[in-house]
């Protein structure tokens, strides 16, 4: 007798279409990546996801702002809990960083849709606000001088790329830094930096 898997509730399907469209760009890539085989993981039928995004693209940039918001959120929620553009930017650079390790998939889903279709995020507001806190948070720091007198988005490539390559490092190989070296990573970053 052949055993059929109940279909997804219908308050979790966004949930769960979510959840299926990481797991298959993680595996095989954006541009590879089938509705069909996203249905399939979601459990829920073809029709039904195309209820939800009218297109490939739709879905993957449905996505990709879902977890850029909640990356975004770790990383402001960190911030506004600390005093001062020091503190506020460390705990920005720590919360990125332990977004990726907490969550590999959704932070190495963010990483391959950044670099495969980002023509496609221009003009949209929701990505602008995001990038616009993160610069007002540095630019805080060249204004009161804790971080040198430099291009925001240039300090934002030296502060992010570090944060970055560990996180992407933990999603793909499970790797995970002790604090005590993370603590020596921003150490050096902020080095390079600071005013």
């Amino acid at each position: 007798m052949e055993k059929h898997l109940a279909r997804t509730k219908s308050g979790d399907k966004p949930k769960a279409i979510r959840a299926a469209t990481i797991g298959e760009v993680a595996e095989v890539g954006s541009t590879a990546v089938s509705v069909n085989k996203i249905a399939k993981r979601a459990d829920l039928s073809v029709g039904t996801l195309y209820r939800y995004h009218e297109t490939k693209d739709d879905l993957l940039f449905w996505v990709f702002k879902q977890v850029k918001s909640d990356i975004h959120d770790a990383m402001m929620t960190a911030a506004r809990e600390k005093d001062g553009a020091t503190e506020r930017l460390r705990a920005m650079w720590f919360a990125l960083v332990e977004y990726g390790f907490a969550v590999p998939k959704d932070f190495l889903f963010a990483e391959m849709m950044s670099a495969e279709i980002r023509d496609a995020f221009q003009g949209d507001l929701v990505l602008e606000q995001i990038g616009s806190e993160v610069l007002a948070e540095i630019q805080a720091g060249i204004d009161s001088q804790v971080l040198v007198q430099a291009p925001v988005k240039t300090l934002e490539i030296i502060l992010a790329s570090p944060a970055i390559t560990l996180a992407r490092r933990a999603s793909i190989g499970g790797a995970q830094m002790e604090k005590r070296e993370l603590d020596r990573v921003f150490d050096l970053v902020w080095r390079g930096i600071a005013g």
